[in-house]
This record gives C-alpha cells, structure tokens and sequence, in this order.
C-alpha cells in the first residue's frame, strides 16, 4: 500500500468504494483511529507499529495472526466492524501545502483501480477543485484520522516508557515488529506510574486496556512467551493490593506529582467561629422555642 499519486489526475473520474480487501493482506496491518479504537477490539487485535520513529496504532488482518479471519476467500469483509482506514482506501491526505480541497489528497497507486466510470464524483467543480459530496466525506474523515494518529502516539509513547509494552513472535518464536501490552508488567505498575500515564488524558490506560481485551483474537502462538524461570524458583511475589479504598489516595501520596496551592478558598477561623455559625444567645434561644 505504498506508492501515491495526486488525485487531482483523477479528477474527471468517479470513485466505487471497495468490496474485496485482500490488498490488507498484504501489510496485514491496518491503522485504527482513536474514535475506533474500543469498537475494533472486539473484532480484531490492536497492536502498536513504529513508523517514522513513532509508534502507531493498528489492528492486525492477516490470516496467520487471527484465530478466525477477517475475510472470506473472495476477500469480502467478515468481521462487524470496518476499520476507517479500509473504508476511505485507496485515498490519503498529502504530504504538501494545498490550495484547493482537491489537492490535499493523493491516490495509493495499488487502489487506482477503484477510479473509473462508474460510481460517485471526485470533484464536481474541476476549476475549484471541489471535491463531490462523497469524496468530501473522506476527505474530513482523513484530516479526522490525522488529528487522531497524533493523539494515539503520544498515549503509546507513554506505555513504551512505562514498559508496558512486548513485541508479539512469529513462527519461529522470533520477536516481530508488533507490539501488545504484558498483562503482569501492567498489572504491576505502581500507583503513581499510573497516575503519571492519566496525567493528561486517561487514553494510555483505555488503550491499554482494549490492547490487552483484544488480544484474545490472536492466536495463542504470537502471544509473547514468559520469561523461563530455574525449576524450583520461587515464583515472583503477587502485587499487594489494598484493602481500604482510601489506601489508593493516601499511598505514595509524597511520590506523586500532587501539590496544593496557597490561595485560601476560605477562611477556616470564619467557618469555625463566625457570627453565622454561633450558637444563638439564652434569650434569642427562648424566643425561638416559644
């Protein structure tokens, strides 16, 4: 899926969306928006990518990788829920400054196909570049998809550094290229790893979360081994969990980047001792009884 031209050279031309996606197989790797993610992992296994140095959210559809496939032989899509990414194929956003709505997208070269006579408009003004109503469609889909990459990247940087992160195995047990979340590595984060991750955003932990649900439509041989232990060995010792709900706040407290300020939201001498709070005079007292 690599390889784009300007669809500017399409532009008379009218756009079929896909019916077969065969031509997923081939990276067997599909980007998923962070608008997508939660729906996607009840179908198919998230797993992070690096790409251009930073890491990417995907699902994977190859055949080899799923317990059951996301395609019927004729490359009709079987699963319940569609990717965005498979949906706006063959169409991206370019990498250059663009004037005109026409000239922000370029065409994948393996999807050219999909332009043709038949089916809807690419644009319906050539002089302005106006993209069809449909086309417009995806075109905001894509810029969507753009703002939602950055926001996934910055979440999945903070889950690499946390360590959460291990790398799925090939057929050999060789690490690949693809990475899940180690269920016991977050299992055993401390309170204020954790708080750090939902400083900005609770993102890295939901995704962490549907990474480590969807990992259920792996096949089991992907699945990262656990490291061999001497036989014998004591197993590793069980994360303590608290039994008080307020132990979650008061622990480590000093550890965490948490801080008052010293406004005074109130004074504490006026809540305690003012007239409003004072209990009423014997004589003011009778009078209320009475």
């Amino acid at each position: 899926m690599t390889g784009a031209v300007p669809l500017l050279a399409f532009a008379s031309q009218r756009y079929s969306a896909p019916r077969a996606f065969r031509f997923a197989l081939e990276a067997g790797f599909v980007a998923v928006n962070d608008t997508e993610y939660l729906l996607t992992a009840h179908h198919l296994p998230l797993v992070v990518r690096i790409e251009g140095g930073e890491p990417v959210l995907g699902a994977l559809v190859a055949e080899a990788d799923l317990v059951r496939p996301a395609m019927e032989p004729d490359g009709a899509w079987r699963l319940g829920y569609l990717p965005i990414a498979l949906r706006t194929y063959p169409f991206v956003l370019a990498e250059r400054e663009a004037q005109r709505p026409i000239d922000e997208i370029d065409v994948l070269v393996p999807g050219a196909g999909l332009l043709g006579a038949q089916g809807a408009p690419i644009s319906v003004d050539l002089a302005t570049g106006q993209l069809g109503p449909e086309m417009m469609a995806i075109r905001n889909t894509l810029h969507m998809t753009r703002s939602g990459r950055a926001r996934l990247s910055q979440a999945l940087e903070l889950l690499r550094i946390a360590g959460v992160l291990v790398p799925i195995v090939d057929d050999a047990g060789a690490s690949r290229g693809d990475w899940t979340v180690d269920a016991s590595a977050f299992a055993a984060l401390g309170n204020p790893v954790v708080a750090s991750l939902a400083r900005q955003s609770f993102l890295p932990l939901d995704l962490a979360g549907a990474m480590l649900f969807s990992r259920r439509h792996l096949r089991p041989e992907r699945l990262p081994k656990p490291e061999p232990r001497a036989l014998g060995a004591p197993p590793p010792k069980a994360v303590a969990i608290a039994s008080d709900p307020a132990d979650f706040m008061l622990a480590s407290l000093e550890e965490m980047d948490f801080a008052l300020d010293g406004s005074d939201l109130f004074d504490l001498g006026d809540v305690v001792l003012g007239a409003e709070f004072a209990p009423l005079a014997p004589e003011l007292e009778q009078e209320a009884a009475a």
